[in-house]
This record gives structure tokens, C-alpha cells and sequence, in this order.
């Protein structure tokens, strides 16, 4: 894999890639994540489920300010890719866009939990969906944001992050499976973007075979008439 963060490396791949397909389906997922977000909200800022018993998806009451600000991220982290779908030139920045918002419905979830450890899991559903796009560096966008929520909020903000408040070593045991889960989903982008490519640079050298023969066929027609 050439290391390059910059260039759109799967440009001219597209159609191939089936990215029209893939851009509607994650908008469908922002949709289904908006959804389940507001019930989560509704449970823990509405209902005060944490208020009767700590669960993996409700470790504190959200108050009603944090549900109202929180939601409304939501539905602009929602609306705005469903808008701009299919209008960036450079796909390369959509795919970047829709990793960013993913990310942060992983933020989003965390917070509204009161920092379950249960809904860390949602970082690596991330990094298995963003592999339809066959883009290696959208995981390691994903890891390097991951990384950043951890890390700052562990020191500012840990309830935005654990249940049990700020733990230093808690930013390293997250982040090395990230890691991995990582690298592991770069390798499996890398070796099917690159059986994409091989495949349509067999069909063309296919085609400019069949066009040449082509050719030389209409050629030997053409000189017994002319003969």
C-alpha cells in the first residue's frame, strides 16, 4: 500500500467500487444511528433509567440541557451528509466526512451511556463499516480521532468517557484493540481494493486484445478487395 493521505487513490475506480451504492447505504446507517440515538436519549434524559439501576446503557441521568445539545449534533452529523451526498467532486472527502461523523455518533453514544465500556464497541463497528469502501486511511482517521476523544476528555471530562471516572491506563487498553482492529481492516481494504484494480486492468488489456484482433481482422478483408 502506497502511504498517501492526500490524493484520492481509488479515483477512476468508482463505478467498480459501487461507491454510489455505498454512499446511499451510509446514509441509511446515519438515519438508523439518529434513530437509536434519540431512544437513547428518551431512556436516559426522559426516563432517568441510570436513576434505577446502573446498566451498560445507562450509567448516569442525562440532564435535559446534555439531551438537547446532544441530540442536536446528532441530527446534524445526520442531515448535512444526506444533503451533500453525491455533490463532492472529490470523493475522497465525502469518505473522510462520513468517517468523521460515524466517529463522533461513537462520541455521542458513549456520552449519552455516562461513559459505559459497552458502548466503546461501537469505535470498532466503525472501522468494520468503513471497510465497504475500500479506503485503507479511513480506519486510521478513525483512530487517530478515537485517540483524541480518550485522551483529552480522560483529563478534562473522564465521565464523558468511563463510568469510573479518569484512569490513564484505560487511554492505552482502548487504544491498542483500536489498533489492531486497525491495521487488520487497512490489510483487508488493501488486498480487495487491490483485487478490484487487478480485475479492471485484466478486462482492458482484454479488450485492447479483442479490439486489436479486431483490426487485423478488418485488415485482411480489406486487402483481397483492393487486391
Amino acid at each position: 500500500m502506497k502511504i498517501d493521505f492526500i490524493s484520492d487513490i481509488n479515483k477512476g475506480y468508482e463505478p467498480a467500487l459501487n461507491y454510489s451504492a455505498t454512499d446511499r447505504f451510509m446514509t441509511q446507517i446515519l438515519w438508523w444511528h439518529l434513530g437509536v440515538f434519540a431512544l437513547f436519549v428518551f431512556l436516559n434524559a426522559g426516563l432517568k433509567l441510570a436513576a434505577y439501576y446502573p446498566s451498560p446503557w445507562a450509567w448516569r441521568v442525562i440532564t435535559i440541557p446534555e439531551a438537547i445539545i446532544t441530540l442536536c449534533i446528532a441530527a446534524l452529523i445526520t442531515v448535512a451528509p444526506v444533503l451533500l451526498v453525491g455533490t463532492m467532486r472529490n470523493h475522497y472527502m465525502w469518505r473522510i466526512f462520513v468517517t468523521c461523523a460515524l466517529t463522533v455518533y461513537s462520541y455521542l453514544f458513549v456520552f449519552i451511556s455516562g461513559g459505559s465500556i459497552e458502548m466503546h464497541f461501537h469505535f470498532f463497528i466503525v472501522a468494520a463499516v468503513l471497510v465497504m469502501y475500500l479506503d485503507w486511511r479511513l480506519g486510521w482517521i478513525l483512530l487517530v480521532l478515537t485517540a483524541l476523544h480518550h485522551g483529552i476528555l480522560n483529563y478534562i471530562e473522564p465521565g464523558w468517557v468511563y463510568f469510573y471516572g479518569r484512569n490513564d491506563f484505560s487511554v492505552i487498553a482502548h487504544a491498542l484493540p483500536v489498533l489492531v482492529a486497525v491495521i487488520c481492516t487497512s490489510m483487508l481494504c488493501g488486498i480487495g481494493r487491490q483485487s478490484v484494480v487487478d480485475l479492471i486492468e485484466k478486462q482492458k488489456a482484454l479488450q485492447k486484445r479483442v479490439d486489436e484482433l479486431e483490426a487485423s481482422k478488418g485488415a485482411a478483408n480489406i486487402a483481397p478487395a483492393s487486391a
